[in-house]
């Protein structure tokens, strides 16, 4: 990305005139009840002969709720555009989810209705009771480099008389003096979330024909060495593959001309390894066409973001030099496309996965949860891993429970899951726990194997089961299925997550494995 993100501790007097040449735009926040008051905004008022007042007072302006505004200056005076008021409500009720909807509202209206290409914007100057300067800045960094994000797309020119699309190339935050280091700190944090965040879009973006198996080992060989050594990166092959018995990637890639691959992530502290193990797994099946059960027209149109929870670990262990978790971090990706072809897996096969249990394949279309068993299996055999976290683009029927919003999420331990949970409430990604209800547990049982993948019932929690199968007495584990949250499109994409794929669970991720 070419975003400039400064931090600068100088009066906007003696800042706005850096921007004689290119004009920027302001983007001030205003609060609730308390009027044109504060350093910056008194000195914006001043500066414009009051057209912020006169504005606010000719336009309906309400800070009570939520929303952005652009005003336009007479360009009188030197570096200053235009002004984007950002409402955010009561000060004592604003929390990093409010902030967090205003920035949106905010950002989309710099970029699309203002076509802003230079930020400048004062943080706060007065205490916020619920977060910290740090936090404040972070929040605007981070939506910022994801408001400015543009698909990987394959277009050669505009349409039509479409104007092209605008890019921010420069934020320039303004603090105290007595703020500074921490405003610093957070611009800093923001800026790399939203960064692994747009890695991870990127390689949910990719179309399937390019994004083989083989192709998604590069890009995360690829991650690890930016990372300079920080993250390790080994890629399996389809020889290794069979080496290690893995049936269940191996049944899935019957049918594809791309041979699988089997990708390892590692991360250690500069200390070295620890004994205790966290694992990652994301499901990476490359596209699903649903096999010889085959999906409709419209439940194929977007297959290609099957592999979003394997892009979230990619996105999360690009993270690492800057997180620098306590613990060994060990992260699996089991990479497959589930294609249609002469020897492609049928119903009433039985496979044998890694673990050595039988499964009866009932439903070609429920592919993922037999890849993802032999890459839980792997986690705790060769990594020994005793916490887990897996997440998947599993089932249709987790937005059915919960929406395109919300990650629904499984464990088997209280703990793991409120820490996974609270993770994902911090880093604006919300998550809701769902039951692992005891009754279902037998709709997996087989009738010619040990299991089936087509068990009956709230296919969520069926699918969860299965998954649960696969971990060992004595390991904690939590499976998030990002079905609903990992992808948008026409219909639901708003705000900074335009359509395609969202990055859900970096940074989420980030926040988690930073607090363990």
């Amino acid at each position: 990305m070419n975003l400039e993100i400064n931090v600068s501790a100088g009066k906007l007097a003696t800042l706005l005139p850096d921007f004689a040449e290119k004009r920027a735009t302001l983007v001030l926040v205003i609060f609730s009840g308390e009027g044109l008051r504060g350093t910056h905004l008194e000195a914006v008022e001043t500066a414009t002969s009051g057209l912020l007042s006169r504005r606010i007072a000719n336009d309906g302006f309400d800070a009570k709720t939520k929303q952005a505004k652009v005003i336009d200056t007479d360009l009188t005076i030197p570096g200053l555009d235009k002004i984007v008021l950002v409402a955010l409500g009561q000060r004592s009720k604003l929390t990093l989810d409010g902030l967090r909807s205003a920035l949106a509202k905010a950002f989309v209206e710099a970029r699309d209705t203002a076509q802003s290409e230079h930020l400048i914007f004062p943080l706060i100057d007065l205490d916020l009771k619920r977060f910290t300067v740090e936090q404040f800045s972070q929040v605007v960094a981070e939506y910022a480099t994801l408001a400015d994000y543009e698909p990987n797309h394959r277009k050669t020119t505009t349409w039509r008389d479409e104007a092209p699309t605008t890019h921010f190339k420069s934020l320039t935050l303004v603090s105290t003096r007595s703020t500074l280091k921490a405003a610093k700190a957070g611009a800093l944090l923001g800026r790399q979330l939203g960064e692994a965040t747009r890695l991870a879009r990127d390689l949910v973006n990719e179309p399937g024909d390019t994004k083989t198996p083989t192709w998604l080992g590069e890009q995360a060989a690829k991650m690890a060495a930016a990372t300079g050594g920080v993250v390790k990166c080994k890629v399996f092959k389809k020889a290794s593959i069979e080496k290690m018995k893995m049936g269940g990637v191996l049944a899935v890639n019957r049918g594809s001309a791309s041979p699988p691959v089997f990708i390892e992530l590692s991360y250690d502290p500069a200390s070295g390894a620890t004994e205790e193990v966290f694992g990652l797994v994301g499901k990476g099946v490359t596209y699903d066409t649903g096999g010889l059960n085959m999906k409709d027209y419209t439940s194929m149109r977007d297959m290609k973001m099957d592999m979003g929870g394997a892009a979230a670990v990619i996105g999360a262990m690009s993270l690492m030099p800057a997180i620098k978790p306590r613990y060994s971090i060990r992260a699996v990706i089991a990479a497959t496309d589930n294609a249609v072809g002469p020897k492609a897996m049928q119903p009433g096969d039985v496979l044998t996965s890694m673990s050595g249990k039988t499964i009866e394949v009932g439903h070609t279309d429920a592919e993922g949860r037999l890849t993802l068993a032999d890459a839980l299996h792997y986690m705790q055999v060769k990594c020994g891993a005793k916490r887990i976290f897996n997440l998947a683009t599993l089932t249709g029927d987790i937005e059915t429970a919960v929406g395109v919003y919300t990650t629904g999420i499984f464990g088997n331990d209280e703990r793991l899951t409120r820490l996974i949970k609270r993770a994902g409430d911090y880093a604006g990604e919300p998550m809701f726990e769902l039951p692992l209800v005891e009754v279902y547990r037998d709709e997996n049982k087989g009738q010619f194997a040990d299991l089936t993948n087509d068990g009956a019932g709230p296919g969520h929690i069926i699918a969860a089961w299965f998954l649960r199968e696969f971990i060992q007495d004595g390991v904690q584990w939590v499976h998030a299925d990002i079905a609903g949250t990992a992808f948008r499109t026409a219909a639901n994409a708003s705000g900074i997550e335009s359509e395609g794929g969202t990055g859900v669970g970096v940074r989420t991720l980030a926040r988690l494995l930073s607090e363990l």
